[in-house]
């Protein structure tokens, strides 16, 4: 249990950083320049337990390193744009004032990850691979990480991100390293000739199984009438034509085809599992295709600890196919270049496989069961297309949330986060907030399955819930109790044939676990075998899914967890170094995810999938994925169910 907090200032280190960047080119080689000048800031401490630790606070222009068991330390976060398959050559620095001085006590540990729904108390754990090692930490006064995807601004791009770290730290001396500043420059060498294809023959392929064309056929006509050139190939035809390790690796070769030479923009992937009732959801350790109309990628990430998904699958796999390099993102290779087989690997004691997870084409994926559900769909889509546009309704934003998790601070984190997006970036939009801290004052306000229905059944351009979930149901608690007998009752996917939102779809997020696991059946989860997380509560498809599919109402889209969703508690400092100090809920994993893809919106993205896209490279430029496992699962587990080219809003 974490009890009260006390702090006392005891010294004075960094207070902000300033930096001085320029960009220089000697005959075929580039050069990045910068200096990055830092000031004091206050040194304090933090008693946990009855045990003090240091922590530093951070100015506006810092951000803090927070990984979970490990030093929390300032950092400073640019991401710089180069040319599409650059490669970094060279990194040289020179560092100023450095001093070298020793604490009392431990810098202290970022809290563990929080699984959603699983952990109720804070945990602040040393990881002991830190903690005790005679090194310093970080390994360097910076680090960087590249990754290759799209830029809404002008295509592709390599994206070059650069952390760099004032403060060093040694547990087993207890000493402090610091430095005033520190001047970098990066050499990188342009590719010979341009890797972003230079056709535009199509914006959208569609991948589906011949069953589905007919009924796909109206969609397609009305996709090329609005102006998004699109186009079909069945899962026969791409296994026909492309060689691969297995199915999903033949259908990611043949969407790299289709953006080499077609020149594609999106790709909506029609077929999830072929029944509702039974089936075999992973046919091996690597994927799912025998009972699939279009195969899925199942990842080998093990994060740490006692709980973990026995993998989980991964759509930004078909989205991913190059790293910063230029070179195909494989997922079978680790740092090396070698491969063995398995693929998306992270585990302790196995080489790591490395996943760039930029997305390069902009991925959806309508998992219809039959054709019933695809019919479902491209009435939705057209319907949503050719009458949102204009409509009142679309205007409201229904925000659900509650008291996801108990911290020091007492925060309701869903409500936190749910009112940061209103207010920061969909403040044109009418608030409807249905929040369990509205028990005793507003009851006809809370997170209970009659009064979402009620809601969403009056329409609304966006649905956010944050806080629990499984396959099928989501859910919260009451602020300040964690008790699953006593619940505000949240919904679950037998409550959706009771929406009558008929043409008033929202587009719906979802923060929680396991809402978008799409890969259960009936069977599967009644037995709770293969292991569903379905807590033996029966459930023929996922709660995103169903949200999706749902005829005559539901969602346009769903996003949201494939396995477990992990958030942050309290408040740690300016994690992803924006220049505001919030509630680590905001700032950090699948909350700072949920977030960003508001942030997508408000930055004037028109498009469903160019919006997950972009909310995804927003946060692996704030957190590269391949420094962190949590972070790495975040990214790779949160597909787009739905028409990632989808105009939103509709078309006027």
């Amino acid at each position: 249990m974490i009890k009260k907090f006390s702090l006392l200032v005891v010294g004075l280190l960094i207070l902000s950083s300033l930096s001085t960047i320029g960009l220089t080119e000697e005959a075929d080689v580039q050069q990045i320049t910068l200096t990055n000048t830092f000031s004091k800031i206050h040194q304090t401490t933090k008693t946990i337990e009855n045990e003090a630790f240091i922590q530093f606070e951070t100015s506006d222009s810092l951000a803090v390193l927070h990984q979970s068991g490990k030093p929390v330390l300032p950092r400073k976060i640019q991401t710089f744009k180069i040319p599409f398959g650059s490669q970094i050559t060279d990194v040289t620095y020179t560092i100023n004032d450095f001093t070298t001085s020793t604490v009392s006590q431990n810098v202290i540990p970022a809290p563990q990850d929080i699984i959603r729904g699983m952990e109720s108390e804070v945990i602040y754990e040393m990881d002991e691979t830190v903690y005790q090692s005679n090194e310093f930490y970080p390994n360097d006064w910076f680090r960087i990480s590249t990754g290759g995807g799209l830029n809404s601004e002008n295509g592709h791009s390599t994206f070059v991100t650069l952390e760099t770290f004032p403060v060093r730290y040694n547990p087993v001396t207890n000493q402090i390293q610091t430095i005033s500043d520190i001047s970098i420059e990066i050499s990188y060498q342009e590719p010979e000739t341009s890797l972003i294809p230079t056709t535009d023959e199509y914006d959208m392929l569609i991948i589906a199984p011949s069953a589905f064309k007919a009924n796909l056929q109206p969609l397609i006509e009305h996709k090329n009438d609005v102006g998004i050139s699109t186009y079909l190939k069945t899962t026969d035809e791409l296994y026909a034509e492309y060689d691969g390790f297995d199915k999903p690796e033949q259908i990611k070769y043949g969407i790299k085809d289709a953006f080499d030479n077609q020149g594609i923009t999106y790709v909506m992937l029609v077929g999830g599992m072929t029944s509702p009732l039974f089936g075999t959801p992973r046919d091996d350790k690597n994927q799912g295709s025998i009972d699939w109309h279009v195969p899925v990628r199942y990842t080998n990430l093990k994060e740490m600890g006692s709980t973990y998904d026995p993998g989980y699958i991964s759509d930004m796999y078909y989205a991913d196919l190059y790293d910063g390099e230029g070179n195909f993102s494989s997922w079978d290779s680790d740092r090396n270049g070698e491969s063995d087989g398995i693929y998306a690997n992270w585990r302790f004691g196995s080489a790591t496989d490395y996943l760039d997870l930029y997305p390069d084409v902009y991925v959806g994926r309508l998992a219809c069961r039959n054709n019933m559900e695809v019919q479902f769909m491209v009435d939705k889509i057209i319907t949503y297309e050719t009458e949102t546009a204009g409509s009142e309704w679309f205007n409201r934003m229904i925000g659900i949330g509650g008291d996801s998790h108990h911290d020091a601070e007492e925060y309701c984190e869903g409500e936190v986060l749910c009112n940061y997006v209103y207010d920061t970036y969909m403040d044109e939009f009418t608030p409807v907030k249905l929040y369990s801290s509205f028990k005793e004052s507003d009851p006809d306000n809370i997170p209970s399955d009659t009064n979402i229905i009620r809601e969403v059944s009056d329409g609304a351009g966006y649905l956010l819930f944050d806080g629990h979930g499984s396959p099928g149901s989501w859910n919260t608690h009451w602020p300040g109790e964690f008790n699953w007998d006593d619940t505000p009752g949240g919904i679950s996917v037998y409550d959706f044939f009771d929406f009558e939102n008929v043409g008033k779809y929202p587009i719906c997020v979802v923060g929680g676990c396991h809402n978008s696991q799409f890969n259960i059946t009936l069977f599967s989860t009644l037995l709770n075998k293969p292991f569903t997380w379905a807590h033996g509560v029966p459930y023929a498809e996922c709660f995103g899914w169903h949200m999706a599919r749902t005829k005559d109402g539901g969602s346009i889209a769903s996003l949201g967890n494939t396995g477990l969703g992990y958030g942050a508690v309290g408040n740690t400092g300016d994690i992803d170094g924006d220049g505001e100090d919030l509630p680590d809920t905001v700032e950090a994993l699948g909350g700072y995810q949920e977030v960003m893809f508001f942030k997508a919106i408000d930055d004037g993205i028109e498009f469903l999938g160019e919006a997950w896209g972009t909310a995804n490279i927003y946060y692996a430029n704030t957190f590269p994925p391949m420094e962190d496992q949590t972070d790495c699962k975040t990214l790779s587990q949160w597909p787009l169910l739905g028409d990632p080219s989808l105009k939103i809003g509709g078309y006027s």
